[in-house]
């Protein structure tokens, strides 16, 4: 595989599923024996990530992800990316607030031939969390006095 049809794979696979909750592209890029790194929700598997897109739909039915930018060295692949949505239903324990976020993050993928067989991501779950309602935004410091 190219590194250009890497690329256009990974934004064309990655739309597929995080926007339009097509689960089987997971088994379009992923290889059966993949390992994902999510540092706030695991992921087990193919069949893990699938269950997570499908969770983060149902509970955010308006969700949409952007691709900015995907660079690729060798076999590794690391996108850019912006996702949106709003918090409508519970998700794994996070509560519907009604209210939307927008939040960045970043995903390397290490990939053998067609099929990415590890992943790692990494996002701005904190200030999602901000925007959505779940945690108080953080108060601004008093201006200094002279």
């Amino acid at each position: 595989m190219t590194p250009e049809e890497r690329r256009e794979t990974l934004r064309r696979v990655v739309d597929d599923l995080w926007n339009r909750g097509n689960l089987d592209a997971c088994d379009e890029l992923f290889a059966e024996h993949c390992s994902f790194h999510d540092p706030s929700f695991p992921v087990d598997g193919v069949e893990g990530m699938k269950r997570q897109v499908a969770d983060l739909r149902q509970a955010q039915p308006d969700l949409h992800m952007d691709v900015q930018d995907v660079l690729v060295d060798g076999d590794l692949t690391c996108a850019r990316w912006t996702m949106g949505a709003t918090a409508r239903n519970e998700f794994r324990g996070l509560p519907a607030t009604g209210k939307s976020y927008v939040m960045t993050g970043m995903t390397i993928d290490k990939w053998e031939g067609d099929r990415i067989v590890e992943e790692w991501v990494n996002y701005d779950l904190f200030g999602a969390l901000q925007q959505a309602g779940i945690i108080p935004e953080a108060a601004t410091p008093p201006a200094a006095t002279e």
